[in-house]
């Protein structure tokens, strides 16, 4: 009877210490996703902002206006390294998700 006793409580906490750890998991997978989504937005915006800069940067150049030409062209060059970085951090999250997918389907949990 004790032992039977003791296996019920031994497979009741195993389960909800599975449980628990799916549901961390599975939020850890759902911030991820968020944050990559996040990031392809805020990608998009820097290209749009690069393409700006080298639309005023050949207009600068064509004018002859020096001046604005640097500051454009600092102005690019700070969008490029910002979006280098953004990418290499997309790059991090999408090989981190496709680790938390690894691990959720290896203890056979199923979407």
């Amino acid at each position: 009877m004790r032992l039977s006793k003791f296996s019920v409580f031994i497979l009741t906490v195993s389960a909800l210490a599975l449980s628990t750890r799916l549901n961390a998991q599975n939020r850890d997978l759902r911030g991820d996703y968020r944050d990559v989504q996040h990031d392809y937005a805020q990608l998009d915006r820097l290209r749009a902002d690069i393409a700006r800069d080298r639309f005023q940067l050949d207009q600068a150049r064509r004018a002859g206006d020096r001046y604005a030409a640097r500051r454009i062209k600092h102005d690019l060059d700070r969008d490029q390294h910002a979006a280098r970085a953004l990418e290499h951090d997309i790059r991090h999250d999408r090989r981190d998700i496709r680790h938390d997918q690894r691990e959720l389907y290896r203890d056979g949990y199923s979407r």
